[in-house]
């Protein structure tokens, strides 16, 4: 079999460097930035090190950072070409920055984003464990007498699969919808 200089076969094997990386860069980069032990960079280190360690014995853990992170670069991506757009129409940086760190439009953006995150995170992490575990076997098994005097085992829905239900899904969804259109009128209303 021919080898050529793209061969990625051994991909697969360093996939759980990615996740280690990941946790111990965020964690670090954190921790520096809100000064949560004070300016000691070393203890900071430290401590990311230890967390991106801690991350590696979990392979769900392992699984969603690896299932996140396409998405992550997708969004990143996606937002650049956005960012492009808006710049070739004339509106230069001062103005994106202004929209992102002040007045009403940054609340509504930061709620975006926030948004945007949890909805890659808990779809992740809910795709990786119906993977590892199904969400039928989080379930239980409830033991009911039926009528006649027997004894009958129902199966019950997990947690996980009543947060999926399409009906929950449509409320949060409406829900959401809501609370920025409200956001949104009241801003405009105080202006």
């Amino acid at each position: 079999m021919p080898y050529t200089f793209l061969d990625i076969g051994l991909f697969p094997f360093f996939a759980i460097l990615w996740p280690f990386m990941f946790v111990t860069v965020i964690s670090f980069a954190f921790m520096s930035k809100m000064k949560v032990l004070g300016d000691n960079e070393a203890i900071h280190a430290m401590i990311a090190f230890f967390l991106g360690l801690t991350t590696l014995f979990s392979s769900i853990a392992v699984k969603t950072i690896n299932l996140m992170a396409p998405w992550f670069v997708l969004l990143f991506v996606f937002t650049i070409f956005v960012l492009m757009v808006y710049m070739s129409f004339g509106i230069n940086e001062k103005q994106i920055l202004d929209v992102i760190y002040s007045g009403g439009e940054a609340t509504t953006f930061g709620w975006w984003v926030l948004a945007i995150v949890l909805i890659i995170g808990i779809g992740s992490l809910s795709a990786v464990i119906s993977e590892e575990k199904g969400f039928t076997k989080l379930g239980g098994k409830e033991v009911t007498i039926t009528p006649e005097g027997e004894v009958a085992q129902v199966e019950t829905a997990g947690f996980f699969a009543i947060l999926t239900q399409p009906k929950l899904l449509g409320f949060v969804l409406v829900m959401l919808i809501g609370m920025f259109t409200v956001s949104k009128m009241v801003q405009k209303a105080e202006s």
